[in-house]
C-alpha cells in the first residue's frame, strides 16, 4: 500500500480543528435528513461549535444522533455538512458521557439467563445483560442486521443512518432490537456480530435472546404520517 492510499488511523471524531476555521464555513444539512426550514435552521445552531473534523452531537430538535462534518465536494465547496451519525459515532458520543471505567459496559438486565450448548450439558445461569442491534428491512424480503451495542441510540444510530445511504426505493423500514444475552458472551457478540451470533444460535438453549423489537421512524415515513393528520 502507497502512502497516498493508506488511511488515517485517528477517527475523524478525534481529530481536532480549530473552531476560527469553521466559523465561516456555511452549513448545509444533508438533505436526505428531509427537514422543514425550522427545524433545519435551528440544526444549523446546534452543530456549533465545531471542535473536531466530524463533531457529534444530540439535540432537542431532532431524535436522531447527528454529526456535523468538515467536508468538500466539487457542488457546494468546502462546507459543514449536518447528516445522521452513524452507529460507531453515536457511541463515541454516548461512551464519553458515560463514566470512562464503566461506559462501554452492558447494561445489567437485573435477571438470570439459562442456557446449554448442547443437550446432554450442564445448564448454566448467570447474570443477563442488554445489547442492542439496528436492521433495515427490504422491499426485497430481505434485511441488513447492524453490529451489537450497549447503547440503544448507537444502534438506532446505525440502523437511521444505513438505511438512508440506501436508495430509498429499496428500504421497507428499519427496526431496533433489544437481546438479553449472557453476560460471558457479550463482549464476544460486540466483536463478532452476526457471526457470533449465528454459532450461539445452534446452542441446545441459546445464551442470547430477543426481547423486543420496536419501530425506527425515517424521514419518509414521518411526513406520511404527518400528511396522514393534516
Amino acid at each position: 500500500m502507497t502512502e497516498d492510499t493508506e488511511p488515517d488511523p485517528q477517527r475523524k471524531w478525534l481529530r481536532l480543528i480549530d473552531p476560527l476555521v469553521t466559523a465561516s464555513l456555511p452549513i448545509r444539512i444533508d438533505p436526505r435528513l428531509e427537514l422543514d426550514d425550522d427545524t433545519a435552521s435551528r440544526l444549523r445552531c446546534d452543530a456549533e461549535p465545531l471542535l473536531t473534523i466530524v463533531t457529534v452531537f444530540l439535540t432537542s430538535s431532532y431524535d436522531d444522533v447527528l454529526a456535523a462534518e468538515i467536508t468538500d465536494d466539487v457542488e457546494h465547496g468546502l462546507h459543514v455538512l449536518v447528516r445522521a451519525a452513524t452507529g460507531d459515532e453515536a457511541t463515541y458520543l454516548l461512551c464519553s458521557a458515560d463514566d470512562e471505567e464503566d461506559g462501554n459496559d452492558p447494561e445489567t438486565a437485573g435477571r438470570d439467563i439459562t442456557w446449554q450448548q448442547v443437550q446432554d450439558s450442564e445448564d448454566l445461569t448467570e447474570p443477563a445483560v442488554v445489547l442492542w442491534s439496528g436492521e433495515v428491512l427490504l422491499k426485497t424480503g430481505r434485511g441488513v442486521a447492524g453490529p451489537f451495542y450497549t447503547h440503544q441510540l448507537a444502534a438506532a444510530a446505525w440502523a437511521f443512518s444505513t438505511a438512508l445511504g440506501m436508495q430509498r426505493e429499496e428500504v421497507f423500514s428499519a427496526q431496533l432490537v433489544r437481546w438479553l444475552c449472557a453476560k460471558s458472551r457479550a463482549a464476544l457478540l460486540i466483536e463478532n456480530g452476526d457471526s457470533e451470533l449465528r454459532q450461539l444460535s445452534r446452542f441446545w438453549m441459546a445464551p442470547i435472546r430477543t426481547t423486543a423489537v420496536s419501530p425506527i421512524t425515517l424521514p419518509t415515513q414521518k411526513h406520511h404520517a404527518l400528511g396522514a393528520l393534516s
